[in-house]
């Protein structure tokens, strides 16, 4: 009787320690872009200010500066929605790889 349940135990935690190695979703792997030559020269036009009102990125996107991410962390911006209707800033792992297609990442 003691070798059943204890045959019956280390089978029952054998498969709860190997249920703990499964991979859930599995994994993502995204691969960085590759760009070939150069990208084209952004045009930025300067005021006559000395503190500019907007901050211009790569793609033309114009953020005002209240809503820059704070150091460290990344915001998605749209380009067809208000500041004030943004997504809030949060980890850069994890917008990356929630960014869509219609938006851009802001790195703060």
């Amino acid at each position: 009787m003691k070798k059943i349940t204890f045959k019956l135990s280390l089978l029952v935690l054998l498969g709860f320690g190997l249920s703990g190695c499964m991979v859930s979703g599995g994994v993502i792997i995204q691969p960085e872009p590759i760009i070939i030559g150069n990208p084209p020269p952004v045009k930025v036009e300067k005021k006559k200010s000395h503190r500019p009102h907007h901050r211009h990125t790569k793609r033309g996107v114009r953020i005002p500066p209240g809503h820059m991410p704070p150091r460290g962390e990344c915001r998605i911006w749209y380009d067809n929605r208000p500041p004030g209707h943004q997504p809030p800033p949060g980890n850069c792992r994890v917008l990356r790889r929630q960014l869509p297609y219609n938006a851009v990442l802001i790195w703060g």
